[in-house]
């Protein structure tokens, strides 16, 4: 997410007007304007004064969390695949990285990809184990040399896909045009952006803070987290319903519609979860 993204959707956060946070920063409503449409980023001295505003350092402020780009080449890259012919689960762990994305592929394969600036030496430092059942195929990526800052583009066929469980520690998590039965990511995880997407997608981050963009909400959201904080991003007018378990949850701008045919639920303990609609 891009700074002038952030400032806006923290602004909304917190239902501040445009003019209202201008007077909390002493500068004119229409700076305000420039840094959200992205004509402009404040100097120091204001950035010192928004991370104050929203409780949030300078780093996460201005730090870019981009969506995946498939077009992007990196300088160095690994590829295994294999060729699969009928539906499977895809049970798939991978050591801790920086970036993950998954993304819908029409080849009757499965693909695993490995992109990096840095390391030369990829087919070395780590391994990709295939174990291909009859209904479900095991994917495992290690590393052997503890380096987080590879990306990680695994290529699903669509027509083959059952459900989906990740076991991970990443920064961002990426999905893109899968059509899924249900994904689920178990481990840790700091951003996630669903585009051209749908289905159930459970997130069990439990002691950590995460956020969600949907460039369009179809299907279901399911959060655990235990202590933490969720951000939802959807787009405006979209129809959904809310569902609150666990104990000492809360839900914050909540527009829920009861016969909605989309869910966002959230389950754990001492949480909330903060539903944006942009």
């Amino acid at each position: 997410m891009l700074f002038n993204e952030k400032l806006k959707m923290l602004r909304k956060e917190s239902k501040m007007t445009q003019e209202q946070l201008a007077e909390k920063l002493n500068v004119s409503r229409q700076a305000i304007t420039k840094w959200e449409a992205g004509d402009g980023v404040p100097d120091i001295e204001n950035l010192k004064q928004i991370s104050k505003v929203f409780n949030i350092t300078i780093d996460e402020l201005v730090k870019e969390e981009k969506n995946v780009q498939i077009e992007e080449k990196k300088k160095y890259n690994y590829i295994e695949e294999l060729e699969i012919d009928h539906t499977k689960h895809f049970d798939i762990n991978i050591c801790k990285i920086e970036e993950v994305n998954f993304i819908r592929n029409d080849e009757e394969k499965v693909k695993v990809e490995l992109l990096s600036d840095n390391n030369d030496n990829l087919k070395n430092s780590f391994k990709i184990e295939f174990d291909n059942h009859y209904n479900k195929i095991d994917i495992d990526i290690t590393n052997n040399e503890k380096k987080t800052d590879t990306i990680v583009n695994i290529y699903l066929p669509q027509k083959y896909i059952e459900d989906i469980e990740i076991n991970t520690k990443v920064k961002t998590m990426n999905i893109n045009g899968l059509e899924i039965e249900k994904l689920e990511f178990d481990g840790i995880l700091k951003y996630i952006n669903v585009k051209k997407s749908k289905g159930t997608i459970v997130l069990n981050t439990t002691k950590c803070d995460v956020e969600a963009f949907y460039d369009k909400f179809e299907g279901n959201l399911e959060v655990n987290i235990i202590n933490s904080t969720a951000r939802v991003q959807i787009p405006k007018e979209t129809k959904y319903k809310t569902i609150l378990k666990g104990m000492k949850n809360k839900f914050i701008n909540e527009n829920s519609v009861d016969d909605a045919n989309n869910i966002i639920e959230l389950n754990g303990l001492n949480s909330k979860l903060i539903i944006i609609e942009e």
